[in-house]
């Protein structure tokens, strides 16, 4: 297939403090969204906003610099704490540059018809110009979306505004505690029939994903993880997924194997802090991630993963 992946949204320095220590890295739901797409595809843009104070840039240079903007402001930053149960707590949030992410930092390339462009959870009025504005200028663009359950609890206004774009997307991206919150309901299954959207996909961790299609279809899709025999860091695990998943299914047009992808790369990425085990990554086809995953589970291992490296 021809065409890029543009990732829409923020590239920060986070602080992210867990069990297993401290540490000071890149991040940002559309970096490592981008990062996990690159494991499966070459052509991948990052379309975001950073200050002068940025001190990862050559993390950036693997996506070229051209749709990342350089604004005199800090840059955004997040502090994050995890408990033993692995669950966050924003400690605190500060967006500066990213604040400028919005319709007009996106690149008049992302308005074809071969492309895709994923809006990583940015505000709810933002997403709405981007994808209003990619609908207008090339209808048959491919739009992936991706929320936050800060956004969609913020508000009554911002969960309506999320509804409207579940139906402008083509693919519409939730966790399993968004997509209730967002529905307004305890049930899971409610949440499905409540939810309308061209494609909604609900992730469930390792569990796998639901699938429910415009016309009703609803499919669950059993996750074949990569076995992580020690979690380091989760951050941006959500993310990674939204980005296999693209890029899965930008080489490969099969929705039921770009879950099994996504999935896995997660499982990968959740292995080491930050993305470091992503960075250096790269599978030719899905096939060949889930031959591994299937090697290394039955002991048949041919390859390690180190031979998947893109050694320069």
């Amino acid at each position: 297939m021809v065409g890029s992946i543009f990732f829409v949204g923020h590239v920060s320095i986070d602080r992210v403090e867990n069990v297993n220590g401290v540490r000071v890295q890149p991040g940002g739901a559309a970096l490592y969204a981008a990062m996990a797409a690159k494991t499966l595809f070459d052509d991948v843009r990052l379309v975001s906003v950073v200050g002068r104070d940025y001190k990862f840039m050559e993390v950036l240079m693997p996506f070229g610099l051209s749709y990342v903007r350089v604004f005199n402001m800090p840059s955004t930053r997040f502090e994050i704490s995890y408990d033993d149960r692995w669950d966050a707590r924003y400690v605190k949030a500060s967006y500066g540059a990213g604040s400028r992410v919005s319709a007009s930092i996106v690149p008049a390339e992302a308005f074809s018809p071969e492309c895709t462009v994923h809006i990583s959870p940015i505000h709810p009025r933002r997403a709405q110009k981007i994808v209003d504005k990619v609908r207008s200028k090339s209808p048959e663009t491919l739009i992936s979306l991706n929320t936050w359950m800060g956004y969609i609890k913020e508000g009554r206004r911002n969960r309506e505004l999320l509804k409207e774009l579940a139906l402008k997307s083509d693919f519409f991206i939730l966790n399993d505690s968004e997509a209730k919150a967002l529905a307004g309901t305890q049930s899971l299954s409610t949440a499905l029939r409540l939810l309308k959207a061209r494609m909604l996909i609900v992730t469930l961790g390792e569990i796998g994903a639901i699938i429910s299609r415009e016309d009703g279809e609803v499919q669950m899709v059993p996750a074949l993880n990569f076995p992580v025999w020690r979690v380091v860091d989760t951050t941006g695990a959500g993310d990674v997924w939204c980005g296999a998943f693209l890029a899965a299914y930008k080489v490969s047009g099969d929705v039921m194997r770009s879950v099994t992808a996504a999935s896995i790369i997660s499982g990968i990425k959740c292995s080491g802090w930050g993305f470091e085990k992503l960075k250096n990554l790269r599978f030719k086809e899905v096939e060949d991630l889930i031959d591994y995953v299937i090697g290394l589970r039955e002991g048949a291992l041919q390859k390690r993963l180190t031979d998947y490296w893109n050694v320069k």
